[in-house]
């Protein structure tokens, strides 16, 4: 079959032929931007935090009673509210921290160090040993906090850190990271690193999910106290009907906020699940809507050339060679749609890169695309094209 009459027959009808293009394109486009940003939305669901997620409840109290001004009586509040919940059937550890894993953000600083060029960010927050045996996370160098390391007075700032195994790798690389100095940007404030911890991560606002130092100290004061709890599997409900009763009988003049992590973690990715199902959506529609425009493409010109299929059925062509004609009509329009569209499928990402993300746009992805478009386009061909070879030869004798 040759390509040359085919385009010259397509060109007599430029505008109808010029649309599908247009449309195969822009599907091409959309489509393989959406499933990109999808499958990037689905890596960051599916990473792992590191953490015992599904066993994790933190606990925040509000106090309302004028003893709470003290610093010495909110210590000594910590350690009692510990105690107590130690003590809870179905408790397997707990830790006063501030730190509430997949809420989408904490607290962050930036920092510099000796060995790393500039500065860099991290998320930081201060807390008590038990956070590592809570969390479920294990300290792969180093050692854990001792009481000694958080300072005795709570204006003073800690003089060592528990950095993260992905921090200590950005920062230096295979080098050992136990003994070397962290400081503030401005270069104050020197923590050593005393310990590195294995997996964590925390979504953040910025691209800092692996990054973290764990600093000992007060994560309580004046305006409340914060546990993350962590339970025996099986036990969630249980140690949650008890937590409340539990502080209150400590000091009854606070109010609790409970959030179970499992349930942060699952509102946390929400959005994420309702873009992932938008644009899941928008790609059927468009895959539909660019099948039946090749539908009707095909349609259009099965009943414009009735008289022509007959006449060249009555020359000798076959069946075969009418539904040929048509899906190689069909493959020169999805080429070249196919082919404008990854200019502006890259086009596209380049917009997104510059706008709202940060994900380049793989080329296996591209030719995933276009290899669903021409399947796409074969299969919305072949119907039409199935039609057009039913004409009989005699329609060549007859008047139009």
């Amino acid at each position: 079959m040759h390509i040359g009459p085919l385009i010259r027959a397509m060109g007599r009808n430029r505008t109808r032929f010029a649309l599908i293009i247009l449309e195969i394109a822009l599907t091409l486009a959309i489509v393989t931007n959406c499933l990109n940003i999808i499958l990037d939305e689905r890596k960051g669901m599916l990473k792992r935090s590191g953490f015992d997620d599904d066993n994790l409840v933190y606990v925040a109290a509000a106090p309302f009673g004028t003893e709470w001004k003290d610093q010495s009586f909110v210590d000594n509040i910590v350690k009692v509210d510990l105690r107590a919940l130690h003590a809870l059937p179905g408790v397997k550890n707990a830790a006063a921290t501030y730190f509430l894993p997949w809420q989408g953000g904490g607290s962050s600083g930036t920092y510099r160090t000796d060995g790393f060029n500039g500065l860099f960010q991290a998320q930081i927050y201060p807390t008590t040993s038990q956070i590592f045996d809570t969390l479920g996370v294990q300290i792969v160098a180093g050692r854990n906090f001792v009481p000694t390391d958080t300072p005795a007075n709570p204006n003073d700032s800690s003089k060592v850190t528990i950095i993260s195994s992905a921090l200590a790798k950005k920062l230096w690389g295979n080098a050992n990271p136990l003994g070397k100095v962290i400081a503030s940007r401005e270069g104050t404030n020197p923590r050593t690193v005393i310990g590195v911890i294995g997996e964590f991560y925390n979504p953040y606002s910025w691209p800092i999910g692996d990054f973290v130092l764990f600093t000992p100290g007060r994560a309580w004061g004046p305006t409340g106290t914060s546990y993350l709890i962590r339970t025996e599997p099986g036990a969630m409900k249980a140690v949650l009907a008890e937590i409340e009763d539990c502080l209150i009988k400590v000091n009854p003049n606070r109010v609790m906020r409970t959030n179970v992590i499992s349930e942060v973690k699952s509102t946390f990715f929400s959005t994420s699940r309702i873009a992932i199902s938008g644009m899941l959506g928008l790609i059927i529609a468009l895959i539909v809507v660019t099948a039946l425009g090749i539908v009707g493409v095909t349609a259009m010109s099965v009943a414009e050339r009735t008289k022509q299929i007959g006449t060249r059925r009555a020359l000798g062509a076959t069946r075969g060679d009418i539904l040929r004609h048509f899906l190689a009509e069909n493959w020169i329009a999805t080429t070249a749609g196919l082919l404008l569209g990854v200019a502006g499928a890259y086009g596209l990402n380049l917009f997104l890169l510059s706008r709202v993300s940060d994900v380049k746009l793989p080329w296996q992805l591209v030719v995933a695309g276009m290899l669903l478009l021409w399947i796409n386009g074969l299969l919305s061909t072949i119907p039409p094209a199935l039609r057009a070879t039913m004409v009989p030869p005699s329609t060549a004798t007859r008047s139009v």
